[in-house]
This record gives structure tokens, sequence and C-alpha cells, in this order.
């Protein structure tokens, strides 16, 4: 079964109409769409688009405090504005438990997606090719950027790597992937059990697919560490994490605009040995999480409110992903003069496609 949520579509010559074969060749024909590109965008006077937020709160973890989320949002808003000229608010914020949450899940989603996921305790027959290959597909979006995206992968990577051969890349991604995620599954949280556990709270494609149900937020702030293994949207940041997806745009029927955003606080929240090796910081100031939060969050909303894709090399640019999880490093570096829209390819409002199932 064919996945992507996220699709660039600013490549050039032949390799391009082969990435689309391959994406979208599908068995029995599936009923994939795209969200359309919403019409409140820079430039727009007066226009304030409301988001509806909801903290979801796994209560094993620590969480933000009613103060450190009042300031999340408030910086956020400042940054979007900032970053892409376009006016945001937040309605009240809804606490939701993680149990209640995932209750949005619909059935025949879950049915659909499970073999999406790699249990890398019981991995399938050929699952590491199967996420070789997703990776790759994801790499393929980068042709144009080729050299700066492997720059951005290879100081990261567990395992050696030269050259630009993208089949090469992929496997050294996911190679880097399930070293580091297996740290993840032997780390403890502050209640002595693991904080990878049997609930499927973790796991990317559940967080990638809640918006098939009645979910009824735009925004979703998490302490919940969501950090995993699949075989489709596998994106370089992530993989070289150990599969940590700080962040994601996703289709949500019930989006204002068509989608939903997360973002994760569980790597500023906690402290640990890999998170201090991730961060290059030991531990956060509160000032430093909210702040970190709200960049993470605006890059999101970038996605979203401006389908905006990742201008892989260009550091002041709040829409390239962060490197491994330095948000010190990577906050401080962003410039809004320096990265505006329409500046480059992958600045280009409309430049990703955000894609859905419309069967389901």
């Amino acid at each position: 079964m064919c996945r992507k949520t996220i699709t660039p579509f600013f490549l050039y010559g032949g390799f391009f109409l082969l990435s689309l074969s391959v994406l979208f060749s599908c068995d029995s024909g599936p009923e994939w769409k795209k969200i359309e590109l919403p019409d409140h965008r820079s430039g727009s006077p007066g226009e304030t688009i409301e988001l509806r937020v909801a903290n979801v709160v796994n209560a094993r973890f620590k969480n933000l405090s009613d103060a450190q989320l009042k300031e999340l949002l408030e910086k956020t808003i400042i940054m979007v504005r900032q970053h892409f000229g376009v006016a945001i608010s937040f309605s009240e914020v809804d606490t939701v438990p993680i149990e209640q949450f995932f209750s949005y899940l619909k059935d025949n989603v879950k049915a659909a997606r499970g073999s999406d996921i790699v249990d890398v305790d019981k991995p399938g027959e050929g699952d590491h090719q199967k996420m070789q290959d997703g990776i790759y597909r994801v790499l393929s979006g980068y042709w144009s950027e080729r050299e700066a995206a492997v720059d951005f992968a290879r100081p990261y990577l567990l395992v050696p790597y030269e050259g630009d051969d993208f089949n090469q890349l992929a496997k050294a991604l996911v190679d880097t992937l399930l070293m580091r995620l297996e740290y993840w599954r032997q780390q403890k949280a502050d209640d002595g059990k693991p904080v990878i556990d049997d609930r499927p709270y973790n796991e990317w494609v559940w967080w990638d697919s809640i918006g098939y149900g009645d979910m009824p937020y735009d925004v979703v702030i998490t302490n919940q560490l969501v950090a995993s293994a699949e075989i489709y949207d596998m994106s370089i940041h992530s993989s070289i994490r150990g599969g940590i997806t700080a962040g994601t745009t996703a289709y949500s029927k019930q989006g204002k605009l068509g989608g939903y955003v997360y973002a994760m606080v569980y790597p500023m929240l906690n402290d640990s040995e890999m998170l201090a090796e991730l961060r290059n910081d030991e531990h956060y100031s509160s000032d430093q999480v909210t702040t970190y939060a709200a960049a993470l969050l605006t890059h999101e909303l970038g996605h979203l409110l401006l389908h905006l894709g990742h201008p892989f090399g260009n550091h002041s640019c709040i829409m390239s992903p962060t490197p491994l999880l330095k948000y010190r490093e990577w906050v401080e570096g962003l410039d809004a003069s320096q990265c505006l829209l329409n500046s480059e390819a992958a600045m280009t409002p409309g430049v990703i496609d955000i894609n859905y199932r419309s069967d389901w």
C-alpha cells in the first residue's frame, strides 16, 4: 500500500516523473487527495486565524505548567507573524489525557496502517529493506538539493557513509535510527518503567493517522515521547535522532485548514544522557523550554499554514529542521530576514503536498 503525507514537488527532470510513478502506483487505485493550500496567507490585512489547541498529557512524564503553555503559545504567535507574516490566535487550551486522545483513532485506519509499523523486537520479513525504501522515497524529494540534504545528515550518522548516493544514505539512516531507537527502548522514566512500553503512544504512525477520526484540534502539544520505526515517510531528521519525530503536520478531517500539527516537548522537559548528547545541553531553563517549543510549533505551522518545505542548508530559516535536538543552536541561528517567503523553492507557499486517503 502506498503512503505519502508530505511530498515535495519542486524537483527537476526525469527523476521527478519516476518518483511520482513510484509514490502513487497503488494497487486497486486508492483515493489519495491533497489538502488545498489555505486562502489565509501572508498579505491578508486584518485577518487572524484562530487555532484550537489541546495539551495531550501522558501522566507518566513531566508536563508543561499552565504558565509555560500560555507563554509557549504567546511566543508562537509572535514567531509566526515574524517568520511568515501570518496573524494567528489560539483557543483556550483543552487538557486531554493521552488515553482519551487516542480514542479518536478509527478502527479501519488502525487496521490499514498497522502493517506500516516496524516491531523492532520481531521485525517482519524484509522490514529493514522496506524502511530503507521508505527513506529513499523521502530523500528523492530532495534530489535538486542533494548536497544540502547529505551535508545535513552526514555528521550525525552512526555508521560510515561517503559520497552522495541516496541508496547508501538511506541504509545508513536506517541503521542509525535503529541504533538510537534502542536507547529509548531501554531508557527508564521517573516511575522506573521503560519510557517506551507496550502501549501505542510512541508510534508516529498513529499520530500521523489520528486526524481521520473526529479529533477536534488544529494544534496539539504533548509531553509524550514519539519515537518509532515505520516503513513510510521516515524523514532525514527523525532518522538521525533514533526515530524521534518532534513535530508533524498531517491530514485532519476536522481541521480548520485541512490538517493538524503536533509539537512534542518531551526532549525539552526531561534530562538524560542521550538527550544531553542530542541537544548539546544537559538541561533547559523554563524560558528555553517555552522558546524552543514555540520555534518547533512555528516550524510545523509553516507546513500547515503555507505548505512550506525544508530548506536544508539555510541555517537562518525556521523551516530548516533542527539538527538532532540542538534547539539552542537552531534557534540562536534563526534570522527571518535571511529566509523570506518565495526566496527559494522550499520557502514557496504550496511547495509541498499534504496528502490523505479520502476513502478513510
